[in-house]
């Protein structure tokens, strides 16, 4: 633990989290009722979408406009409200191919942006009901721990490399260690920012998917990297991919898998 660090979570931080951990707890077990019974269809981009989907961003709509009246808010399925203090941005299931295939990680996640930088963040996993939070300043939880993983020394043949799901279409990859794919974003960075991961690259982000995630990984004092090894802010560089985790692990993926870009992954 970093002497000087505050072991428990500031009050102001702790109302949010309660605030949100209830809407996204509400809007798990509303996804969780098409468990094992859901009908997908293919969106614009390739994704997919089931009425799940639908119906927890309802629910995470009309949570945050109770409890945080004066904000915006945009949905990855087409939620937007007006506003004057900052912007909600929300993806009811990120991971609904995981959802659609039964799998574990999936989940709501939202994320503040308010002037000109993310605030506040959170993501749920129904199925393991776990709550990740961060808040600007206030540290990265997961649950009611805190994260704050040690440095790697060195990388090893069990540490692990989040990847997109397609990613081996792109290249030969230079890691020593293990390679996943969970097939949900939020839940690749959670893992980079606790140290469950040593790293993870995103190629392809909106904020919805990647704002809790970012703001857990700068909290918990893990690195952020573009691909030419710059550090990574969304709101500087919208869309572009990076890398994130561990600060060894990281600059490692970027020296070696990206000394030239790979197929479909742009700089």
């Amino acid at each position: 633990m970093t002497p000087g660090r505050p072991t428990s979570i500031s009050p102001p931080a702790q109302e949010q989290r309660a605030v949100l951990q209830d809407i996204l707890r509400r809007a798990g077990r509303t996804a969780l009722r098409w468990l094992y019974d859901t009908n997908p269809r293919q969106k614009a981009d390739g994704s997919e979408i089931t009425e799940a989907d639908r119906a927890a961003e309802e629910v995470i709509v009309e949570g945050l406009q109770r409890e945080f009246p004066h904000s915006a808010i945009v949905g990855e399925e087409g939620a937007h409200v007006e506003g004057s203090r900052g912007t909600w941005h929300v993806d009811p299931i990120d991971g609904t191919s995981a959802f659609v295939e039964g799998l574990a990680h999936w989940g709501p996640t939202v994320a503040l942006v308010q002037d000109g930088a993310l605030r506040v963040g959170a993501f749920y996993q129904p199925r393991m009901d776990e709550l990740w939070f961060a808040a600007r300043g206030a540290g990265a939880w997961r649950d009611e721990t805190r994260l704050e993983p040690e440095p790697m020394a060195s990388i090893g043949r069990n540490d692990s490399l989040y990847l997109p799901s397609r990613f081996h279409r792109t290249m030969p990859l230079p890691w020593t260690g293990k390679v996943r794919a969970l097939g949900c974003t939020a839940a690749h960075l959670a893992f980079a920012a606790s140290g469950g991961a040593a790293a993870a690259v995103v190629a392809r982000w909106a904020m919805w998917d990647i704002g809790c995630g970012v703001l857990l990984v700068s909290e918990a004092h893990r690195a952020l990297l573009d691909l030419t090894g710059a550090p990574f802010d969304p709101m500087q560089t919208p869309g572009a991919a990076f890398v994130a985790g561990d600060p060894l692990a990281v600059r490692q993926v970027v020296d070696n898998l990206f000394a030239r870009p790979p197929t479909g992954v742009q700089r």
